[in-house]
């Protein structure tokens, strides 16, 4: 019985001197706006949770509940200041020593994780798009294209309706595989590494796949060598798009999602003619690099796939198609 009241007294005298009388304190200092209580509590606060969050369960530096009342004491009470003696003597010198590698390990465990959802986020998205099928289709077009398609539709002609009526026959494709399947032509064992060559019809079902395009994240960087290039609408991130090839200009296009490919001004337009580099980027990226003859704008177009045999894919039926598309042979 006397082992069971002392152990609710240590429990009581924790909770009143650990937290309520600071949390009271820490308010009076807030609401008076008294620099040096405030400065005081802040400080304790900051060595209660190192205790609590790090020493205690990492450490196991767990005191005994008649030590741990002490040591509350003396960290709190005005008298002593514990708190604020192991601040300037252990908390402040670790950090002056080391605070340029924690400041790089933040830095990069920022980025880590940055990266790491940006890849999960991507892999739903390529997931929900493609079980979604038709129905995500719509969605990106109606959800997405609502506020950039809002066009007076008394000056859409007939011929435009009818171009409309066509895409949304033919809309563009989540995966390079998915699109190829739907071909006369057999794409299985197709891969980056492989030195097949295609027949006509393997051709044809190709560059109709890229004419009807391929959902993609883009990003497109201009470099100007005279001047500041107009910047591209995937500058600075990547985005939703569609990446589709225009066989009568020979030209790739990459609209943003939902926007009216009619509409010029929206296609980023990466020229047959003026293709420098084709290249597997990253796990599922393909890098395209276009250069003005002039050499005066450079254009680097990253297209991120569903995943990395998508890419490689894409990137070899490009490096078969693209010379015949060109009626010549062309190092890539």
């Amino acid at each position: 019985m006397m082992q069971q009241l002392l152990t609710l007294f240590q429990s009581v005298s924790i909770l009143l001197f650990g937290y309520f009388i600071p949390a009271l304190s820490s308010v009076k200092a807030v609401v008076h706006k008294d620099i040096e209580a405030y400065h005081q509590w802040s400080t304790y606060w900051l060595i209660l949770h190192l205790y609590t969050t790090i020493l205690s369960p990492f450490l196991h530096l767990t005191l005994h509940p008649l030590f741990q009342l002490l040591a509350i004491l003396w960290l709190s009470l005005p008298r002593y200041q514990g708190a604020a003696v192991v601040y300037d003597r252990i908390v402040v010198p670790w950090v002056n020593k080391y605070e340029e590698q924690v400041d790089d390990t933040i830095d990069v465990a920022h980025r880590g994780a940055r990266r790491w959802v940006l890849a999960k986020l991507k892999t739903i998205i390529w997931a929900v798009m493609g079980e979604g099928g038709s129905l995500v289709d719509v969605l990106i077009q109606g959800v997405i294209g609502s506020t950039i398609i809002a066009t007076d539709h008394s000056n859409v002609t007939d011929a435009q309706n009818k171009n409309h009526s066509v895409e949304a026959s033919n809309p563009p494709r989540h995966s390079v595989k998915e699109a190829l399947s739907h071909g006369s032509s057999s794409f299985d064992d197709l891969s980056i590494n492989d030195d097949q060559s295609f027949d006509e019809n393997m051709v044809q079902d190709f560059m109709s796949m890229l004419a009807h395009g391929l959902y993609v994240f883009a990003n497109v960087e201009k470099v100007a060598i005279n001047g500041e290039p107009e910047r591209s609408i995937f500058e600075g991130g990547f985005k939703l798009g569609v990446f589709s090839f225009d066989e009568g200009d020979k030209r790739f296009n990459i609209t943003p999602a939902g926007r009216d490919p009619q509409q010029e001004q929206s296609i980023e337009r990466l020229y047959v003619d003026d293709l420098t580099r084709l290249a597997a980027f990253g796990p599922q990226s393909l890098l395209l690099e276009c250069s003005k003859t002039t050499g005066e704008l450079i254009i680097r177009a990253e297209i991120v796939l569903s995943d990395e045999n998508d890419r490689d894919v894409l990137l070899n039926g490009l490096r078969q198609c693209l010379p015949i598309v060109k009626d010549e042979k062309m190092s890539l």
